[in-house]
């Protein structure tokens, strides 16, 4: 009616029909515009995502691979991995061989340094770019003449090693320490159960009492008061032990003279054989290993003098005599039992040197370990898949990891020390963690 209007008087002007129609297209065209934009940049933000994932999850398996394969084939093993992960010919060549580099990762400045030979670090580099023939395609984007684009995703790993799998008590059972102890700064107590305690234990700043959860802490009445120190050291965390997955292979490790698993001290990397239920430092040549068999009965360790700078492997339970001592040595033991191996008193695991570098031991057991008494510890290692059952002397544990895939039940009136150094024969599995 007022476009009719408008005509009788001759005021075409003021005619507005279709003014809606132009204003609504006009809206279209801006929102189609917008959703275009949206709808590939939320594509190209999801294939970046997925390139980073890939990137992690590829330098994650090459460092892992690479503890025990050759860099060349870790290289592929991850880049295997890689295609199962992105899939789809749109991802095709995003990583190649190439694109993985080994090498050291200096975190004080986080600087990479290719090395082939290394296997402490990784850089992966994903990528879709046009030199490749797989970049990544747009969609509505090409209305404005942008067909794809290149994107790409980087990262590093590195390895390291947890501090309290160096020196500490630890275990996947409960860690049951008793009374008088004092437990020195840099020192780790941790269970994947909970830590039981007495009374009257000093905990230094500086030192960790860890479990998955501190209110299940076990103390008695007023534990807090007797126990000084303690409530600054307790930590919410879980470690993964995994170096209790490796006990069972340590021994053909050994066999194959594995470099990473032969201790330094050995010159003479072969397995000799041995069939005795009785060993001493006079049946054995310094720099050695042996495949030592007992018929199915006990070995008996004699006290008298001090085993050095050899390596055992049995597959009997092991009693140590009264005075025996382990100085650079590796006891491996395939047996289960709950006693495989056993002490009366007066066992020394290492050599009282102060930390100094060598003279530590390790026992590595299938089975369970009891000490009745008198144990001391200097710069070693015990890891058991059964329980632990020990009693130290005063003044003698220094530098010590004892690592349990059952319990651990401690010690009393002792002071446990932390060395730092001195640790370096301690048989210890890389963990991996982004870096950068």
């Amino acid at each position: 009616m007022l476009c009719r209007l408008s005509k009788m008087t001759g005021d075409f002007g003021r005619c507005e029909t279709g003014a809606g129609t132009v204003l609504g297209l006009f809206t279209f065209m801006s929102v189609a515009t917008i959703g275009a934009i949206a709808l590939d940049v939320t594509y190209l933000r999801a294939t970046k995502d997925q390139l980073q994932i890939a990137a992690d999850q590829a330098a994650h398996a090459a460092l892992y691979r690479r503890s025990t394969q050759k860099h060349e084939q870790a290289r592929a093993d991850a880049v295997d991995l890689t295609d199962q992960i992105l899939g789809g010919a749109s991802f095709k060549g995003a990583l190649t061989t190439t694109d993985i580099e080994f090498g050291t990762f200096l975190s004080e400045t986080r600087t990479f340094t290719a090395d082939p030979d290394s296997k402490t670090a990784v850089r992966v580099v994903t990528s879709l770019d046009r030199d490749r023939n797989n970049a990544a395609n747009t969609f509505l984007f090409r209305m404005i003449g942008i067909e794809d684009f290149e994107l790409r995703a980087e990262t590093i790993f590195a390895t390291y090693r947890p501090g309290c799998l160096r020196e500490g008590f630890i275990a996947e059972g409960v860690v049951d320490m008793q009374s008088n102890n004092s437990v020195l700064s840099g020192f780790c107590i941790h269970s994947n159960s909970y830590v039981s305690l007495n009374q009257n234990n000093y905990f230094q700043p500086g030192t960790i009492v860890g479990m998955p959860n501190v209110e299940d802490l076990d103390l008695p009445k007023s534990g807090f008061e007797r126990n000084d120190g303690l409530a600054e050291a307790l930590r919410n965390q879980k470690i993964n032990i995994r170096v209790l997955d490796h006990v069972n292979s340590i021994d053909t490790r050994l066999r194959n003279g594995d470099i990473d698993t032969v201790p330094h001290y050995i010159d003479f990397p072969s397995m000799r054989s041995l069939s005795t239920t009785t060993l001493s430092m006079a049946d054995l040549v310094p720099g050695s290993m042996y495949d030592v068999s007992c018929s199915g009965k006990q070995l008996t360790i004699d006290g008298s003098t001090p085993l050095k700078n050899v390596v055992i492997v049995t597959d009997c339970p092991v009693k140590m005599s009264k005075g025996a001592a382990l100085e650079d040595v590796l006891l491996v033991t395939k047996s289960v039992d709950s006693n495989s191996i056993t002490s009366p008193n007066g066992f020394r695991l290492g050599a009282n040197d102060s930390c100094a570098t060598g003279g530590g031991a390790q026992i590595v057991t299938s089975g369970g370990i009891n000490v009745a008494s008198g144990l001391q510890i200097f710069g070693s290692q015990l890891i058991a898949q059964g329980d632990v059952t020990f009693a130290a002397s005063a003044d003698s544990v220094e530098g010590a990891s004892i690592i349990s895939a059952g319990k651990i039940d401690g010690t009393s009136n002792s002071q446990i020390g932390f060395c730092n150094a001195g640790m370096e024969d301690n048989i210890e599995i890389d963990y991996f963690r982004m870096v950068r």
